[in-house]
């Protein structure tokens, strides 16, 4: 029994408490067998990575993020902050290619 005062167990952020919330309801779904596999996790995802990123990168972001490996989508869809690295990382990338384009 936790003691009186002490932190509650889970994320203390609420979008991530509410994206973990979306991860549980999906996360039977996130198999290599499930041929509608893409579709849900991307719309799980967007308005996360719309709520990071804006509308512009969205969703060029979000199609970055289901083509990755299941393995690598099962890491960021049972954690926000793997979410959000991954999302900077696809963010960066973005930039740098945009750049070079200049």
């Amino acid at each position: 029994m936790p003691q009186p005062g002490a932190p509650a167990a889970g994320p203390t952020n609420p979008i991530a408490a509410q994206y973990q919330q979306v991860a549980m309801k999906i996360s039977a779904q996130i198999s290599e067998k499930n041929p509608y596999l893409k579709e849900r996790v991307g719309e799980a995802i967007f308005p996360f990575i719309k709520n990071l990123v804006g509308n512009e990168r969205v969703p060029k972001i979000t199609g970055m993020l289901i083509e990755l490996p299941v393995e690598q989508i099962k890491q960021y869809m049972f954690s926000y902050d793997n979410l959000v690295m991954k999302v900077r990382e696809a963010d960066d990338l973005i930039s740098q290619s945009e750049q070079a384009q200049k």
